[in-house]
């Protein structure tokens, strides 16, 4: 197969020569460049990626996706059994189970420190499927909630920054005081009781580690003077789908009840993460646009150093169009190159970065134990394609310098 001239001379002179190699040092600054920033941008995108799927996972995971509350928060819900059976037949909807919640005050059992929790009383049967608790757990079992042991304190899951500010492990003592109150000789009192510490969970995510407690579901009712349940948490087949779920779930109840999602809740911190994807994107693709820059300077050499060439090429019937080919080729064959070494080099860079987990974090402080890196065929494509864009339009104006060259003048002072 015959290559055509343009490109065959563009490869050509892209060759290293003893009288170009500082045409040649100048080509291999362009390839670098462009490298380089290519690297760059695939390593942010990476970077910016895997913070935003992993909060997102990390949100999603350790906590129901849909909650339905009643429209007056002092009431409970009515059959919770049926509305629960009713919403599980919801197109969309993958579980559902009813709870019981309030906000309460723990301390520990000496009472030296205070912690604000907000407290589920759950069936751990029911709820697996809709927050798998048993696959966050760290100490304990779930299922240590389902009932309360005849004469024992009323056990309590912890969420694990939770247990660690009030400084207690399983089998320990906690006082729990709700916002019911009781009426002593001194007046009313915040009601407390003794709860004895099944396990502690991990749901990946520092808001709730730090807030959220597990009862069993009667200890729940009793706690907060429900006599059925106040709340129904569900679960989504489809993320993509939860706004079409949620709007099927509230057809489904009528009038009187509050429904909400989870993407909904966390809309300022999803949109955040994704407007610095995006201005990363623009900020890192600088470096390509200043690669780009070499790749005119390397052109305008090119074509001062082939001036005879080209009046040569033009002398035996090589058209304009052709030369300005010809210089188009050479700049986008160095654009091509310098972004397959940098996606190759960024790509494996993050890959190496995120299995070995290399950045470590202090998740008091960040959202994730470490910075994690994920590498999207969609977000490499992007990348090769504004790459190789830039470095086209960078070769337009030398190349069509090339093209409007005088044949005769070009053989006579080449």
């Amino acid at each position: 197969m015959t290559l055509p001239y343009e490109l065959f001379i563009a490869l050509r002179y892209l060759r290293a020569k003893r009288k170009q190699t500082f045409v040649s040092l100048i080509t291999f600054i362009s390839v670098a460049g462009v490298a380089v920033g290519v690297m760059a941008l695939t390593i942010s995108l990476a970077l910016m990626t895997g913070f935003e799927e992993d909060i997102q996972n990390r949100i999603l995971n350790g906590s129901a996706h849909i909650t339905v509350i009643p429209a007056r928060h002092q009431d409970e819900l009515e059959d919770p059994a049926a509305t629960v059976a009713r919403l599980r037949a919801v197109p969309g909807v993958a579980a559902a189970s009813a709870i019981v919640q309030g906000s309460g005050v723990l301390t520990n059992e000496y009472g030296t420190v205070v912690r604000v929790a907000i407290v589920s009383g759950i069936d751990p049967k029911e709820h697996e499927p809709v927050v798998a608790l048993d696959r966050h757990m760290l100490e304990g079992k779930a299922s240590a909630i389902a009932s309360v042991p005849e004469g024992d304190r009323p056990p309590i899951l912890l969420g694990r920054d939770l247990a660690a500010d009030l400084g207690v492990a399983p089998g320990e003592l906690v006082r729990l005081f709700v916002q019911t109150t009781t009426l002593t000789p001194m007046g009313p009192m915040p009601r407390p009781i003794w709860m004895r510490v099944a396990g502690t969970l991990d749901a990946g995510f520092y808001e709730y580690n730090a807030i959220r407690a597990y009862v069993p579901l009667e200890t729940g009712r009793r706690l907060f003077h429900v006599a059925g349940t106040n709340e129904i948490e569900i679960r989504v087949r489809s993320l993509p789908d939860i706004d079409e779920t949620e709007a099927g779930v509230a057809k489904a109840l009528g009038e009187g009840y509050l429904v909400d999602n989870l993407v909904r809740q966390n809309k300022s911190l999803l949109s955040a993460l994704r407007w610095e994807k995006l201005l990363m994107f623009i900020v890192i693709s600088l470096i390509v646009l200043v690669a780009a820059l070499n790749i005119v300077s390397t052109l305008i050499l090119m074509v001062m150093e082939k001036v005879r060439d080209i009046g040569t090429l033009v002398a035996l019937g090589a058209t304009s169009k052709g030369i300005l080919g010809l210089f188009v080729l050479q700049g986008v064959i160095i654009g091509v190159f310098g972004t397959f070494l940098g996606l190759a080099g960024g790509v494996t860079t993050s890959l190496v970065m995120d299995h070995y987990r290399l950045i470590q974090l202090d998740p008091n402080v960040y959202f994730v134990p470490f910075v994690p890196f994920r590498v999207k065929v969609i977000d490499s494509a992007a990348i090769a394609l504004l790459a190789v864009a830039i470095s086209f339009v960078a070769t337009i104006y030398p190349a069509w310098r090339a093209s409007r060259l005088d044949p005769v003048e070009a053989l006579r002072h080449g």
